[in-house]
């Protein structure tokens, strides 16, 4: 599936989601389809920055399931505030070019991350809580 109908399937999930962990388990359907497998987290902007990854993020990476393993993250932005950030783990068999490859797992995330931050403004959620999809 091309970059841009993968787009077009988060928009529409998104649209259609009446929660954020709702909108988060469409999205990691759709990764986990296109490429093999993905765990996204919403991990709220009060979550210390020391704090170490859920056991989910460090079990998908460790694992062996999957020959390439990306985690990438965005920003969900209030305005100029981050509210949050979206992490995403995803795994594949893909044996192209992996930096091509990065790039188009990299512009998911930040349009799936931009896409949420809507959401959760579109929802007026005072703060984002601590969500997951694996």
């Amino acid at each position: 599936m091309k970059q841009n109908e993968i787009f077009r399937q988060i928009s529409r999930i998104v649209h259609d989601a009446d929660c954020l962990s709702a909108a988060l388990s469409g999205i990691r359907a759709i990764l986990a389809t296109e490429w093999g497998g993905a765990v996204l987290i919403i991990r709220p902007a009060s979550t210390a920055p020391g704090n170490s990854f859920p056991p989910a993020i460090s079990e998908f990476l460790e694992s062996r399931d999957y020959p390439f393993r990306g985690l990438h993250t965005a920003p969900l932005r209030n305005g100029a505030r981050t509210a949050g950030t979206l992490v995403a783990c995803i795994g594949s068999f893909y044996l192209g070019s992996s930096e091509a490859f990065g790039d188009s797992l990299r512009a998911v995330t930040d349009y799936a991350g931009n896409q949420l931050a809507d959401l959760a403004r579109r929802l007026a959620l005072p703060a984002l809580e601590y969500a997951e999809a694996a």
